[in-house]
């Protein structure tokens, strides 16, 4: 991957606490654009997002990530009052931070379809975005098996028995690129980052799934037989229902904001309480290769993302 250069500042600016949420660990609404069969909320009002500094949030991922040196007012993750708040405000940030990385790329892909070609610098951010993908699929699958088994897994099922990810209306945009799709320009030379990176994708999807899920039966796979259920509004407001998703007007820059502000938490989390606060249990053999070297490289990845998604809120620089 091609060195990214940070946004211009003239002094180092401290890290300040946590302001994600009414609580530490607490959980805010994610705002995105209409998109496949989720249409927008309240017939299209506008919808106010939380203000974002782009250049302070990129400022402070790297002092987290220890790319910088931390100033006198850096302040740790706040305490962990109860494991269970901790671990589902993982589960859903994550997963909000994914549908933001999601839409991003998707209009990367559109663009460079548009041209018949990336133009200069898309390929550099679709692999910094699919590395950030992969992080958060570690992020937000980074509790023990039991408690996903006795919390996250059984509230997913009272949404409804079938509950998928195949709902989620953000990844229509991106689904031919990780499920392996033919995207003419992806063989170019060119590309060889982001087809690695895209090999990450299923190699951490996978391992985290069979950590996570041991018999390999989703919830959807589990109920089929007999609950068939397609994708479809309905399913697409129950998705994002579930991961606090309200669907209006909002720009790419008032995503890319939202995505930055997320981000923040999710390193501030990290810096204090590390990947696996109460260890890890898998197996040695699910756990290797380019999965390794993704957990290694998330205090890296989130920077690297954020630096990207600050030029569209400061305006987009080509």
């Amino acid at each position: 991957m091609s060195a990214l250069t940070s946004p211009p500042r003239t002094t180092a600016q401290p890290v300040a606490a946590w302001d994600f949420g009414d609580f530490p660990y607490g959980l805010e609404p994610l705002v995105m654009p209409p998109v496949g069969q989720a249409p927008a909320d309240a017939e299209h009002q506008p919808l106010t997002v939380p203000p974002c500094d782009p250049e302070r949030v990129c400022v402070e991922l790297s002092v987290l990530s220890g790319q910088e040196p931390a100033g006198p007012a850096l302040l740790a993750a706040p305490p962990i009052a109860a494991y269970d708040q901790l671990f589902w405000f993982r589960w859903i940030t994550g997963h909000q931070v994914t549908f933001a990385l999601w839409h991003l790329t998707g209009r990367l892909i559109a663009e460079a379809s548009a041209h018949g070609a990336p133009q200069p610098g898309v390929l550099e951010r679709l692999e910094t975005y699919t590395h950030a993908y992969c992080a958060m699929l570690l992020y937000s699958g980074s509790c023990p098996r039991g408690v996903y088994q006795s919390l996250i897994r059984p509230v997913m099922f009272l949404q409804h028995r079938a509950f998928s990810g195949t709902w989620a209306p953000d990844f229509a945009p991106v689904r031919a690129l990780y499920r392996g799709r033919p995207l003419p320009w992806l063989n170019d030379e060119r590309a060889a980052g982001l087809r690695a990176a895209i090999d990450t994708h299923r190699a951490v999807h996978d391992s985290v799934a069979a950590r996570l899920v041991p018999s390999g039966h989703s919830l959807l796979q589990q109920t089929m037989a007999q609950t068939p259920v397609r994708p479809s509004e309905r399913t697409a407001a129950l998705y994002d229902n579930f991961f606090m998703t309200l669907r209006g007007p909002v720009s790419d820059a008032a995503v890319a904001a939202q995505l930055l502000r997320r981000l923040r938490a999710v390193a501030l989390d990290l810096a204090g309480n590390g990947l696996y606060p109460l260890g890890r249990d898998d197996d040695a053999e699910v756990w290797h290769g380019s999965v390794a070297a993704c957990e290694r490289r998330i205090g890296a990845i989130l920077p690297e993302a954020a630096r990207h998604a600050a030029r569209l809120v400061d305006g987009p620089k080509r």
